[in-house]
Parts: structure tokens; C-alpha cells; sequence
């Protein structure tokens, strides 16, 4: 069957017009009796035509065939023969071509076309031949809807508007129209305010016109009356024909100028201004579209210097104006004004009026009845300050070259209201007088008046009055004098001790006020004095100015040098000057090395005082100051100067770091060893010491054992007297005997006429360890003459007792200086049972070199007294009945001194034994003394004077001195002696 349709196929073909003629009209009857199914499309957009190709099961579609009513014929075949897989389609090119295409899958299949056009509209067959089944036919109906094409608004003038319109005033009317082309079927046009379809306040009006090419619709709106409101309306002119595209729209914004609604100015209505600050002014301006121009005038001139912003929404607009005022601006308008250079007319303003306030403007006149350039001493000036201020001046002051002139009615100076009287000017009123006004705003100062006064001349100040010139040296003399007017006169005189000669005008020359004289002395005559005298229109010098023509010589050296500032590497050094020779002088600094004397700095100034860097830490410097003219340098003045050492770097522990590891050096090793043998030395000393004391008092403990037996056994005469309770103490052993021997109060007294030469020599030997006052001793004549006793051992007695049996005698009586009047106190004689005389501890002259020390021997040193040749046979200066052997102790304690023990021997004193040895205690600062020095023989001669308060009472009857013993001879110059006056020190 395939072929055999093939083969009728082409024939149909060939003959399209006899098949169709062949159908009938019955059969076209048929086919409009035939459902129609309607699709509608929108041009150029795709569309789908159904076709039912439904059959049963074991049918197939061999052929489909799709016609168009209006050309009669297939314009879309399928050929189904061998599957839809492998169908063979066809499409007419003039009628769908590439653009349809068969969709048999789909239920029910359509025929889809791919963009729809205006002329695709029509009523379309599909015809579906089937294997068994009957042929079927499928009517469809396609209507295919055309959009608007294109539209546009114009606006009263007929301008094309695509986006804006205007811009319009306030209160202006609206007119546009919307013009829409094409269309099938014709669209609906309507026109929308701000997305919402215009009703009240509008008129509409539309129009349409047809053609053969296509519909054209014009629509009118009207806004009788714009608003601030309607400001960015939007317009919209909509048209559509099909729900199924959107519809076609223009829209324009409405644009509109405002006039500025407000202007305000920043300013208080009665501000006060001040004339010496700048201000910034403020004027703001709103509701303007465009943005307001604010402009700023002073009355009527427009003023620069502003500064404008706008916010952010273009609503106000700001102006800043720098301004400041001045003293004339005072009473004028100042005026802010805002406008919109759009629209004509829209301008606001706002004034204010202007108050400044200013500093006062001063202005100083001389008196009218003064002639200034006549004004000499002793003249009355005055002067009138006038002042402008506003607000008013508070005060008015008067000014002398800067300096505040007080009312002062005895100085001259009278201050009224606002003038000014100087009464008997001077030279010191000359200079720039100025008034100042005062006020709120501030100080006006007035233009400066100098007033110059006319005086005589006088000489400079300061000037040099001393002239160093050599014989045969020129010397230019000047004289500076201080006069006005200046055109002055000079005259010089030379004056000398033998006459006074007028110096020549050839050697005279003169520069204003300033005089010069040639002078060359030429024998020692010449040196004098110059007088020079000036003169001007206002009279003579009167006083001349002097100077001295002295012969050159070099300069003094400085005087009053210190040294300060200084520091690790430098030092300052500061004096005075002396005399400077009679010629310019300069001033050196030479730093030196203390030991080598090398240079370390050298530096020149013309005033005495220098600064030196660059010097070494922790160094010691030798700074010698000289004064320097040209006839030479002056005797240096020398100054020890040290900079400081550097810090040294001290590490804590805590920090971690290592600490240097210390070494020993080979001065160090010397040091630590020289202190080491010191300290040997020293323990040396003390253990022999202390064995030798040990031995002494075993010796003493056992001899005053053996004297205690002897008393109890009566071998010693005198029992019972002071002897026997200083030895023989009930208490046993020697404890009262050590411990008086150590009291440096105690002091010890000589006893009986009889005694053993073994307990003399251990009292000889025991006194030497006692740092008191002895008296009386056995074997001594002079302590026998003194005590005046005969039996009994002595005992010792303080210091602190007081002195019984003699005068008591001030300190004032035994000083070199005037005595005082007061009563001296009679001793009575020393008793039986012996006397102690005593010296005050405050004492404070002691040693050799004190007069009253050199006059007044210690007690024993003479017999009978403390002065006179002894005729008895003694040496001089003893006493009656004394011997030439005498060993005196002298040991004067002060309570704030250390003391020093001074061993005096005199060789002309010995007697039949043997010299007398004298024996002083001095502070440690006497002299700077510390050891044992022989007493000069005219200290000692010195003593032979006996004071007359230190008389003591006649010998008694039968006293005599006891010859003294061997060992107490042999004592003076043994080694243990010396070894023990030592010890006393």
C-alpha cells in the first residue's frame, strides 16, 4: 500500500487543482462541519497547533498532512511509512518553513511553530491517514495578536520627552501627549500618576486614526495646577492589546523650580562685635530648587571671602562668612540674602546692624605754648592725651620709654585726668613719652613723642681713666662726653706735680662728642693728667674729665677664682680681674697634668672665666689662670681641678648575667698584705704586753704582801697612817691597788720620811702609771715642803676633791690675758694626815707652747713653792732644803681631748743625783704633737716664777726632805722607763 500511495501521491501532486476539483462540494461541506479548535498567538512568539493522531492498537499513522484553507493545498507533510523515527517532513518555505515542526510525542501532537507572524493567522486542517483505520481531520483556527509598535510623549510645545519634563513653577500648568502606533487589535491607552491611574484633577482625551499600514492612538493629560507636591511625579503613558506581553510605556519625571521658602542669619539681633577678633558668620537659606545663592553685603557693597554647602538632600543651603569687623563697620547693615538665579524675583534677605567695640585710638600732643626743639633742663613740660573707645576707657596711663610713669608731685611728675606735667625736666626725662588707653577691649597705645632736652656736656661713663704708656709711646687719650646738642667744643690741659700746661689744638682732634689727644711722654714729668673740657650752645663743662698718664706695666694677676660645673669630661673656671696694667688686657687658662705638667688645654677669653671639655673622666687637673697684656702675663694663679668618674655598671643578680670573676691585681696583693702583717704585728704587741703587765703585777701583788707584814709585825714607822689603808687592805690581795692605780682621778701622794727601797722603787715605778696629779712623795723635798708633813705613806686623792691646804686660783689667774677681780680662796696648810692640791678639768691650756704653761711648773717641780733658787744648795729654781734630783709629773686631762704625754728633760737642773725630768700632757690637737719632745731650758727658766695664788704654807718644824734612793736616780734612763711613759701616752 505504500507504493501504490506514492504512487498516487506524485499525480496529486502535478494536478493539485483536478484533486481538488475531484473532492466536490460535498466534501468541503463535510470538512466545515468539522469541530474547530481556536489558538491564539502573539506575534513573535511561538504557538502550537493540535492534531489528534490517536488510533487503536495494532494501527500505525503512515501519513500526516497539514493545509491551510487559504491556499488549498499541504503546506506540512509527514511521511510515517517507516516510524516517526524515520519520517521523512516536509514544510512549504513560503508559508512556515524552517520555523514549524511536528511533535508527535505530545498528547494530542502538535504542530509547533517556532515565532508567530501576523500573517500565520488563518484556519488550518490536519489531515491523518492510517494503516486500517479512516482517515481523520483536525480543524484548527489560529489567531496570532500584534503589540503596540512604538510611543512617544510630547510636551506643550511639542518637544519629544523621553525622560524629564519641565521644569515648571509652582502653580503652573501641565500639559503632555501620548501618541501609540500600531497595534492589531488596536491597544487600550491610559495614562497613570505615580503607578496609580489618574482620576481627579486630570483631563483625558484620546483619539484614534486607521490606515492601511497600522492604528495610531493619541491620548491628552492635563495638570491645571502644579504643587511643591507634584515635585519628581512620575507619568506614565501604558498601552496593551494581550495579556500575554506587557504592555508598551513611557514615562517622564516632572521637574520643578522652588523659590527660597526661608533666610536666616546666625547673628543676635544687638551682638557685640569686638574689632580685634575674626568672626565666622552664618546665614542659612531653604526650600529652593536649585539650591538657594546666598550672598553678603555691607551696606550695599557686597562682601568675598564666604564659604557655601549644601545638605545632602539639596533642601538648604549654608554660607560662612569671615569677618572682621573694624571700628568704621560700627553703625552699618550687614545683610544676608538668599535667591534662586532660576526664577526671577525669588530673592529673601535678612540685617542686622552692627555694633563694634574696639580698643582705644589714642593720640599724644604737646602743650601748644612749647617749642620742642627748645626744651632745656629744668624746664616744665606737659601733654594731652586724646582718646576714641568704645566701650569707654577705665583708665589712661603714661609711658617713659616703655616704662609706667607713676603720679609722683616731689619726683616731678604730675598725672591729671588725661594729661601729663613734668616739672624741672633733665637729661633722664629725654626720650619717648607714649599714653596708653585701657578698656574692655584692650590697650591703645599712643603714637611716641620724644622729647629731647637740651643740656651742657658731661663726661661718659664708663670710660678708661687710666692710661699705661711707655716713654716714647704715642698714646691715643679719648674723651666721650655726653652732651646736646653735640656740636661741641674741646679743650685738654695737662697737669703734673709741677705745673699744669694747655695741650696744643695740632694734637687735638675731634668726631661730634668724641675728643682725641695725641700724647707722647718722653721723661718721667710727662706722666700726669689729662683734663679735657667741652662746650656747647647750652654752656661749659663744669666738672672735666680726667685721666692718668701712668707708665705700662704688666697686669695684676685675677683675684676671687673658683672652680664649678664640673662634670665626667669637662670643668669651668670663673674669677675676677685686678688691675689691668694701663693697657687692654686678655685672660689665659692653661690646664696641666699635675705630674707631668704637659698641656691639656689651653683657652683665651676676654673676661675671666672659661669652660674646658673634652678632658679625661676621673682625672685630676692643675688650672693656672694668667691676665695678659702686651707688656706681659701676670703671676699665674693656680687652682686644683678633678672631673668626676664615670658610674660604674653594677649587675644584679637577678638579671642572669655572669658577674666578672674577681682579680687579683699586684696592688691589691700588696695591700691585703700590708694590712695581714699589720694585724701580726699588732697581736704581737698586745701578748708582750700582756705578759710583761702580768709579771709587773705579780711582783706588786707579792711586794705589798710582804709590806702588809712588815706593818702587822710594826717594822715600818707611822702605822696607821694613809699608807696602811692604801697596802694593807683587810680585803686581801690588790684589788683596791690595781683599781686605783687605773682611776685617771687619783692622784698619788708621797709618804712617810722612812720607807724601803723596794716599796720606793715600786711607787716610782707605779706613779708612771698613773695619768693624775702626784704630790707629796718620800723621797722627793719638794713634795716634803709641799705636804708638809713628816709621817705617815702617802695615800691618793681625786681630782674631784677639791685643793685643801692652798689658794684656789681661777683659770682667768693663770692666763696671759687680764684677771678677774674676784676674792681668791685661802688653803689652809696640808694636816697630818696629808693634803692633795687640785686642778679644774675644764682646764683647756695645757702644753709648752701656752704662756701660762710655760710660766707655772707642775706641781714638785720646785721646793717650797713653785719658783726661786733654792738656798740650800739645789739647783735652781728649787725650793729650800730640795736636792737637784726631782722627777715631777705634769698630766692635765681635758674631758673632749685625747692627750699626749711630753717628757721634758732640762740638763741644768741636775743636782747631786741627777737632772729633774718634767712631764706634760697636751690635747692631741696641740700642735699637732704626738710624742715625747725635751723641754727647751727657757721653758724651763719660765717656771722659775712663783705665782702668788700658788704660794703654799711654810715647812713645820723638823720637816726635811728624805735623800732620795739609787733606783729612783737609775729610773729616769732605764728602758723600762721610757717603755712606761710610753704606756702613759
Amino acid at each position: 500500500m505504500g507504493p501504490s500511495w506514492a504512487s498516487r501521491a506524485k499525480p496529486r501532486r502535478a494536478g493539485e487543482k483536478r484533486w481538488n476539483a475531484s473532492l466536490g462540494p460535498g466534501f468541503r461541506q463535510r470538512l466545515m462541519l468539522l469541530p474547530v479548535t481556536h489558538v491564539s498567538a502573539v506575534a513573535g512568539m511561538p504557538v502550537l497547533l493540535p492534531c489528534d493522531i490517536g488510533h487503536e492498537h495494532g494501527d500505525a499513522v503512515t501519513l500526516v498532512l497539514w493545509y491551510s484553507d487559504a491556499l488549498g493545498r499541504p503546506i506540512y507533510t509527514v511521511d510515517n511509512r517507516e516510524g516517526f523515527k524515520n519520517s521523512k517532513r516536509w514544510s512549504d518555505p513560503l508559508v512556515f518553513g524552517a520555523r514549524a515542526d511536528f511533535k508527535p510525542e505530545r498528547l494530542p501532537a502538535e504542530l509547533a511553530i517556532d515565532t508567530a507572524r501576523e500573517a500565520d493567522a488563518g484556519v488550518y486542517r490536519c489531515r491523518v491517514d492510517f494503516h486500517t483505520a479512516q482517515t481523520r481531520n483536525t480543524r484548527v483556527n489560529l489567531t496570532v495578536t500584534v503589540p503596540p509598535r512604538q510611543m512617544t510623549i510630547l510636551d506643550e510645545l511639542g518637544d519629544e520627552r523621553t525622560s524629564v519634563v519641565g521644569p515648571y513653577r509652582e502653580g503652573q500648568r501641565l500639559h503632555l501627549q501620548c501618541h501609540v502606533y500600531g497595534g492589531k487589535p488596536p491597544p487600550a491607552v491610559r495614562w497613570l500618576r505615580n503607578d496609580r491611574p489618574v482620576r481627579e484633577g486630570v483631563t483625558l482625551t484620546t483619539g484614534e486614526s486607521h490606515s492601511d499600514a497600522e492604528s495610531h492612538i493619541q491620548t491628552t493629560i492635563e495638570i491645571g495646577h502644579l504643587h511643591r507636591r507634584d515635585l519628581h511625579s512620575q507619568l506614565t503613558c501604558s498601552a496593551h492589546n494581550n495579556n500575554r506581553t506587557a504592555p508598551l510605556v513611557a514615562t517622564v519625571h516632572v521637574d520643578m523650580n522652588f523659590p527660597p521658602l526661608d533666610v536666616h542669619m546666625l547673628l543676635a539681633e544687638r551682638a557685640l562685635l569686638s574689632a580685634r577678633t575674626r568672626y565666622d558668620l552664618v546665614c542659612q537659606s531653604s526650600g529652593s530648587r536649585p539650591p538657594a545663592t546666598i550672598t553678603w553685603w555691607k551696606d550695599g557693597h557686597r562682601l568675598s571671602g564666604t564659604k557655601e554647602t549644601t545638605s545632602t538632600d539639596g533642601n538648604t543651603t549654608t554660607s560662612t562668612l569671615s569677618y572682621h569687623p573694624a571700628k568704621e563697620d560700627a553703625g552699618k547693615t550687614l545683610t544676608c540674602k538668599a535667591s534662586n538665579t532660576a526664577m526671577e524675583g525669588a530673592v529673601l534677605e535678612e540685617s542686622r546692624l552692627l555694633h563694634v567695640q574696639y580698643v582705644p585710638e589714642t593720640k599724644l600732643l604737646l602743650g601748644k605754648s612749647l617749642n620742642p626743639d627748645n626744651i632745656r633742663e629744668t624746664s616744665d613740660v606737659y601733654y594731652d592725651c586724646l582718646v576714641d573707645a568704645n566701650p569707654p576707657i577705665y583708665k589712661v596711663e603714661w609711658r617713659h620709654n616703655g616704662k609706667q610713669l607713676n603720679h609722683n608731685i616731689s619726683g616731678g611728675v604730675i598725672i591729671a585726668n588725661q594729661s601729663l606735667v613734668l616739672q624741672g625736666v633733665s637729661r633722664a626725662s629725654a626720650g619717648n613719652y607714649t599714653c596708653v588707653g585701657f578698656n574692655q577691649e584692650g590697650e591703645g597705645v599712643s603714637n611716641s613723642f620724644y622729647l629731647n632736652v637740651l643740656f651742657a656736656p658731661t663726661c661718659e661713663p664708663n670710660q678708661t681713666r687710666v692710661h699705661g704708656v711707655a716713654k716714647q709711646e704715642k698714646a691715643n687719650i679719648s674723651c666721650s662726653v655726653d652732651a646736646n646738642p653735640g656740636d661741641v667744643e674741646f679743650r685738654w690741659t695737662f697737669n703734673n706735680s709741677a705745673e699744669s700746661v694747655e695741650v696744643e689744638g695740632s694734637h687735638i682732634t675731634r668726631h661730634g662728642t668724641l675728643s682725641t689727644v695725641s700724647y707722647t711722654p718722653m721723661t718721667e714729668l710727662d706722666y700726669g693728667t689729662l683734663l679735657c673740657y667741652a662746650k656747647n650752645r647750652i654752656g661749659s663743662q663744669r666738672v672735666p674729665c680726667v685721666y692718668h698718664i701712668i707708665a705700662a706695666g704688666r697686669p695684676d694677676s685675677v683675684i676671687n677664682c673658683s672652680v664649678a660645673n664640673t662634670s665626667m669630661t669637662s670643668f669651668s673656671v670663673r674669677c675676677f680681674e685686678g688691675f689691668n696694667g694701663g693697657l687692654p688686657q686678655s685672660f689665659l687658662l692653661e690646664v696641666r697634668d699635675p705630674v707631668s705638667q704637659a698641656v691639656r688645654a689651653n683657652v683665651t677669653a676676654a673676661l675671666p672665666a672659661f669652660q674646658v671639655d673634652r678632658l679625661e673622666p676621673g682625672a685630676s687637673y692643675q688650672a693656672c689662670v694668667y691676665s695678659v697684656n702686651s707688656k706681659g702675663k701676670s703671676d699665674p694663679i693656680i687652682l686644683q681641678a678633678s672631673t668626676i668618674r664615670p658610674a660604674e655598671k653594677q649587675l644584679h643578680p637577678d638579671k642572669g648575667e655572669p658577674r666578672a670573676a674577681f682579680r687579683l691585681t699586684p696592688l691589691t696583693s700588696t695591700v691585703v698584705g700590708g694590712v695581714l702583717a699589720l694585724i701580726l704585728i699588732a697581736a704581737v704587741v698586745c701578748v708582750s704586753v700582756r705578759m710583761r703587765c702580768c709579771a709587773s703585777a705579780e711582783k706588786r701583788r707579792s711586794r705589798s704582801k710582804e709590806a702588809q707584814d712588815q706593818e702587822d709585825k710594826g717594822s715600818i714607822p707611822g702605822t696607821g697612817s694613809p699608807h696602811s689603808a692604801k697596802f694593807g687592805d683587810s680585803s686581801g690581795g690588790d684589788g683596791a691597788t690595781d683599781s686605783d692605780e687605773k682611776n685617771p682621778d687619783i692622784i698619788p701622794q708621797a709618804g712617810a720620811a722612812a720607807a724601803d727601797p723596794d716599796d720606793h722603787s715600786d711607787l716610782i715605778r707605779r706613779r708612771q702609771h698613773v695619768s693624775t696629779i702626784e704630790t707629796t712623795a718620800v723621797t722627793s723635798p719638794s713634795r716634803t715642803l709641799l705636804q708638809g708633813v713628816q709621817q705617815g705613806y702617802p695615800g691618793y686623792c681625786t681630782l674631784r676633791n677639791g685643793m685643801s691646804g692652798m689658794t684656789a686660783m681661777p683659770l682667768q689667774e693663770m692666763g696671759p690675758g687680764p684677771k678677774p677681780k674676784g676674792k681668791p680662796v685661802e688653803m689652809a696648810s696640808y694636816s697630818a694626815t696629808g693634803g692633795c692640791p687640785t686642778l679644774p678639768r675644764h682646764w683647756s691650756s695645757y702644753g709648752v707652747r701656752h704662756p701660762m704653761m710655760q710660766q707655772y711648773p707642775a706641781p714638785g717641780v720646785a721646793g717650797g713653792g713653785v719658783g726661786g733658787v733654792g738656798p740650800a744648795g739645789g739647783a735652781p729654781g728649787l725650793g729650800p732644803g730640795a736636792v737637784g734630783n726631782h722627777a715631777g709629773t705634769l698630766l692635765l686631762r681635758h674631758p673632749h681631748h685625747q692627750q699626749s704625754t711630753y717628757m721634758g728633760h732640762h740638763p741644768g737642773l741636775h743636782g747631786v743625783h741627777g737632772g729633774a725630768h718634767h712631764t706634760q700632757t697636751l690635747p692631741r690637737h696641740h700642735g699637732g704633737l704626738h710624742q715625747h719632745h725635751p723641754v727647751h731650758p727657757l721653758q724651763l727658766q719660765a717656771l722659775g716664777g712663783v705665782h702668788p695664788h700658788m704660794q703654799p704654807s711654810p715647812p713645820q718644824h723638823g720637816q726635811h726632805a728624805a735623800p732620795s734612793s739609787d733606783e729612783d736616780q737609775a729610773g729616769v734612763d732605764t728602758p723600762l722607763m721610757v717603755n712606761k711613759r710610753e704606756s702613759t701616752v
